[in-house]
């Protein structure tokens, strides 16, 4: 059971905090769900989901004792079946210059690379939250199989649509940057548009699934 509560942080947000180190996937869909209905509200300007926790700023700080009582309300009000989330499929090119982490990662699991091409586009993941970079997206869970730490030195340039995954999270890279998660492959799938109503194609608790490509493997 979660110990949630809310607070002010700083003048103009408040926040919805669970108080826990992990969420159970009950629990995890009704913050998505509270997140999807606030979505639709008036009177802020951005909301955050975090692992455990939902932040929301305020066009009006006047307004935040209200906001307060309104977002634990509505998260008790809440349950996992409100939330219907969003799928999307992505192709990936596994392996070669498109995944150079995919064949010494092999190595070092004793797997073939076709074993994680196939452990890695097993899952229906869900994002868990969105952050790092503009349109960034956490995603759980990769498989126990594939669960390996971060590289010892980060990339000072991983290019965009980078397929990668680090420790139970797989994550796709927006847009080109320093990073040092393992890197499996390559998508051309557009994740952020500043100019769209949605910046983000990832919402927090949609699914991705991803479609390997049969032209990618080396």
């Amino acid at each position: 059971m979660t110990q949630e509560q809310t607070y002010l942080l700083g003048e103009q947000a408040v926040v919805l905090d669970l108080n826990c180190a992990r969420l159970d996937n009950e629990q995890q869909n009704r913050l998505f769900a509270l997140h999807r209905y606030l979505q639709k509200q008036a009177g802020y300007t951005d909301i955050v989901v975090g692992k455990t926790s939902l932040t929301l700023v305020l066009q009006d700080p006047t307004q935040g004792t209200k906001w307060l009582e309104a977002l634990l309300s509505q998260w008790h009000a809440l349950s996992a079946e409100d939330f219907q989330p969003n799928t999307h499929k992505i192709p990936v090119i596994y392996g070669g210059e498109a995944g150079p982490d995919l064949a010494p990662l092999a190595e070092q699991l004793n797997l073939s690379q076709q074993d994680i091409v196939e452990l890695h586009s097993s899952p229906t993941y869900q994002v868990k939250f969105l952050g790092f970079l503009p349109g960034f997206a956490y995603l759980g869970s990769v498989p126990e199989q594939l669960q390996v730490a971060r590289l010892s030195s980060p990339r000072t340039h991983v290019p965009a649509g980078s397929v990668a995954i680090a420790e139970d999270l797989s994550a796709i890279y927006p847009s080109a940057s320093p990073g040092g998660w393992r890197l499996l492959g390559n998508s051309i799938t557009r994740l952020f548009n500043a100019n769209a109503q949605s910046h983000s194609l990832f919402q927090p608790g949609d699914n991705v699934k991803f479609v390997p490509q049969k032209e990618g493997l080396c």
